[in-house]
Formats: C-alpha cells, sequence, structure tokens
C-alpha cells in the first residue's frame, strides 16, 4: 500500500526516476467505549421521548427528542471532551445534544451537522439487527460508495466525526427500539 510520503525508485532502463506519495483529504472517526452507565442513559431519553424537537413526520428532527441537562450527559460530554483532546491534541465544548430513538423500520436520511466542529452519537441500548451509522466522505464526485464506512451500533460504543461528514443510519430490523444520543461541539 502506499502511504504518504513514502518515496519510491522506478527504474525504467539505465534512467531512475523518484515517485513520492502524498494524502491530501484525511477523514479521521474516534470510536470508544463510555464508561458511564448506559441504562440510566436509556432511561433519561426513552422519557423524553414524546418531547420530539419537530412535530413534523416528514422533518429529519421527527425522530429526535429532547434531552434534558442531566449528570450523566455530563459525564458523557467530559468524558469525550477528554478522549478527543488526547487523540487530536484539540479542546472542544458541547453546544448541544439530543435523544434519537428509532422504533422497528425506521432510519434516518442522509444529512450532516453544518456549523459545528465535531459531531457525535453513543449508543445507549442496542438490539441485535438495529443498524448502523454510514459515513459518505465526498472524495470522488463519480463515486460515492468506494469511500463510505459502516459501523454496526454497539451498546456503549461512541463516535466522534467531522460535523461536516454526511451520514446517515440504516433500518431498524429489530423489534425492540434503538436509543442513542447525539452531540454537536464547537473548538476551544
Amino acid at each position: 500500500t502506499n502511504r504518504a510520503g513514502q518515496i519510491y525508485t522506478h527504474i525504467l532502463g539505465n534512467v531512475a526516476t523518484m515517485i513520492e506519495t502524498d494524502i491530501i483529504a484525511y477523514v479521521q472517526i474516534i470510536k470508544g467505549k463510555i464508561s458511564s452507565d448506559m441504562d440510566k442513559l436509556s432511561k433519561l431519553l426513552w422519557d423524553n421521548y414524546d418531547d420530539r424537537l419537530s412535530d413534523k413526520v416528514s422533518s429529519i428532527r421527527y425522530e429526535d427528542s429532547f434531552c434534558p441537562s442531566d449528570p450523566i450527559v455530563d459525564e458523557i460530554i467530559n468524558e469525550m471532551q477528554t478522549n478527543f483532546e488526547e487523540v487530536t491534541g484539540e479542546k472542544i465544548y458541547n453546544t448541544s445534544y439530543w435523544g434519537h430513538i428509532h422504533e422497528k423500520n425506521m432510519s434516518t436520511n442522509t444529512h450532516n451537522h453544518k456549523g459545528s466542529y465535531v459531531s457525535a452519537v453513543v449508543y445507549a441500548q442496542t438490539p441485535e439487527n438495529c443498524g448502523q451509522i454510514v459515513f459518505l466522505p465526498k472524495l470522488n464526485p463519480y463515486e460515492s460508495s468506494t469511500y463510505k464506512r459502516s459501523y454496526v451500533a454497539e451498546k456503549g460504543t461512541y463516535l466522534m466525526f467531522p460535523s461536516y461528514l454526511d451520514h446517515f443510519v440504516t433500518r431498524n430490523n429489530s423489534n425492540d427500539i434503538r436509543i442513542s444520543m447525539s452531540l454537536n461541539f464547537n473548538k476551544l
């Protein structure tokens, strides 16, 4: 495989030429485990399920629910900020968070979180076959599937990603609900 900064020597006849590789695009996804109690988070989000961020069934925010301030949310935010700084060297602060509950056959259309620096999802309840999050970097306008990457929802796992990154969530094929919390952060 070619890696950035590698230099190759190519010999054609008596002439040696140098070939150098470089990377001009890089998208980092951070995956980790949260140490906080996911059952507490699930209960908090489920208790606020009916407090939707939109009443319009056709709105992408219809499946999003208000999440009140709570010590469990503060723990998760602090842990994610610490982990992000450890990985990237950058400090971030939280700007918003909300519950995201998918019943059987629900999915989320392609979107991004434009206006924020980093976005994240924390999976609180993930029954088997409850779907995946799929990221779609726009690196090649002719072939969008080449670079897509999907992650299966796993209880207690979080993903942090650039807010500009398009993504969608596949259908929940489970008979149970999938519960997650979405978050946005900006740079300090």
